[in-house]
């Protein structure tokens, strides 16, 4: 593996003003919110004024409606509720995760109007058609298969006309409406909804300026020309015909990789791109700190031709200095590295040490002999046996994404959470873990995830400290 590039080559993310609505979009949408949570929760707050029980689950399925009925925002609101049930609670993280992120359709005369607004093309000057049916219809925008002048079909993905509006004035509204809701689910951690709804305001800064996206997806392929992993495929972007609100890229035919009717009706054998797809993962995070941060299923393609196509690259994790240092420390001891292996385990005494010590009475030898026993499960053990997001996060934080474990409040009732640990890099590396981990299972199971430990060493060597 030759030298990688420098990622000085990505600018830093540009992002879109969310704290000004106009007093027309915050009244409209305002009241349109207020209707919908109260037709959703009026009744419940009605049981519970009465002194009446109002179980999480009916206060999870309230809220998961009243979501799925405001769209946009609400939706992303409701994709960290599904990931984090160490803050929301199991019953209400479980409710949440049926929520789907659609949306309805967009005229296709919108579409077009916004093409040419973006590009400052007639669109029949760059485009031989665009299919009226769109590809998909997510909640902050929609996508529409379309044909070039010279015949090469792309993906035209564009933001809802107005998204951007809607999407500040819910955030404003969020946080009137929120607390005092999570306030009465039991389980919830109420602490953590600024922090959470500060990580999500910065992510759809940055989504709702699709030149980002198209910068990542740029230098992403620029890392896999250097690297031997052919089965991953990342579209091509066409810069001329991309703007803030417009992002066109070459079209990619497949299936979803969990789509296992569908995969065996291809006749293909997933396993070796599914194996590559996990190392351009850990390619990324380990030598730069930054990686997708949304690799469901439907995100990844198995193609027509044996490869898996990567879309959607709108949200990003990118890793603290120290947290990556972690990660490629944790990575270097699994691989042997002795003085790597005192690292780890003085850094998990230090931060887990107090809670066990205290749970379980176990010494220092004895937790480090634990820990060191539980990651080399885990680098060395098939998918099958493993549980990928204990790897570097800690015994609790596959459950909300600390890095570190929960402080005690004093004279308080127990156990809370400092909102200030909160890390959006950690939570958003803790669930795509709990991806991999599934698809690891799914096609990798006999395999363990150092099994090409001269990949990783050359990751290691390759990339900058």
């Amino acid at each position: 593996m030759e030298s990688l590039p420098d990622t000085a080559d990505l600018p830093p993310p540009r992002r879109v003003d969310l704290r000004s609505p106009s007093n027309v979009q915050r009244t409209r949408r305002a009241a349109l919110t207020v209707r919908t949570v109260r037709r959703r929760l009026g009744p419940l707050a009605v049981r519970k004024a009465l002194r009446r029980d109002v179980p999480a689950r009916e206060v999870a399925a309230g809220l998961r409606a009243a979501a799925a009925d405001l769209g946009a925002t609400w939706v992303k609101f409701g994709q960290l509720v599904a990931s984090a049930p160490g803050l929301f609670g199991e019953e209400v993280s479980d409710e949440f995760r049926v929520l789907l992120d659609e949306g309805p359709p967009v005229g296709v005369d919108r579409v077009r109007a916004v093409i040419e607004r973006e590009t400052g093309y007639a669109l029949d000057e760059r485009f031989a058609e665009i299919d009226p049916e769109p590809l998909g219809r997510a909640s902050m925008a929609v996508v529409h298969r379309a044909v070039l002048r010279d015949g090469t079909p792309v993906a035209v993905k564009v933001l809802r006309p107005g998204i951007r509006g809607k999407v500040a004035t819910d955030l404003h509204m969020m946080r009137q409406l929120l607390p005092p809701i999570i306030g009465r689910v039991s389980g919830a951690t109420p602490e953590m909804l600024g922090p959470m709804l500060d990580g999500l305001t910065q992510q759809l800064s940055e989504e709702l300026d699709l030149r980002n996206e198209a910068a990542v997806m740029d230098l992403f392929r620029t890392l896999l020309d250097h690297v031997d992993l052919p089965g991953v495929v990342i579209p091509r972007t066409y810069p001329e015909l991309s703007g803030p609100r417009v992002l066109t890229m070459e079209l990619l035919d497949g299936v979803p990789i969990d789509d296992l009717a569908s995969v065996e009706a291809m006749g293909a054998d997933p396993a070796p791109v599914v194996a590559e797809v996990v190392k351009s993962f850990f390619l990324t995070t380990l030598g730069y700190g930054i990686f997708h941060g949304d690799v469901h299923a439907g995100n990844l393609l198995l193609l027509r031709d044996g490869g898996v196509g990567v879309l959607d690259w709108g949200i990003v994790g990118r890793l603290r200095p120290e947290n990556r240092t972690a990660f490629r420390t944790t990575i270097r001891a699994a691989l042997g590295d002795e003085a790597a292996w005192r690292t780890v385990i003085g850094d998990f005494l230090d931060l887990w040490g107090p809670v066990i010590r205290d749970r379980t009475g176990m010494d220092d030898e004895a937790i480090a002999t634990m820990v060191r026993g539980m990651l080399e499960q885990v680098f060395t053990r098939p998918f099958g046996e493993i549980s990928l997001a204990t790897l570097l996060l800690g015994p609790d934080a596959a459950e909300g994404g600390f890095p570190r474990p929960p402080r005690r409040t004093p004279g308080g009732p127990g156990p809370t959470v400092d909102p200030d640990l909160f890390d959006r890099g950690m939570f958003l590396l803790g669930k795509q873990l709990l991806y991999f981990e599934r698809y690891g299972k799914l096609y990798l199971s006999d395999v363990p995830l150092l099994d090409d430990r001269a990949f990783f060493e050359q990751v290691l060597a390759a990339t900058p400290e």
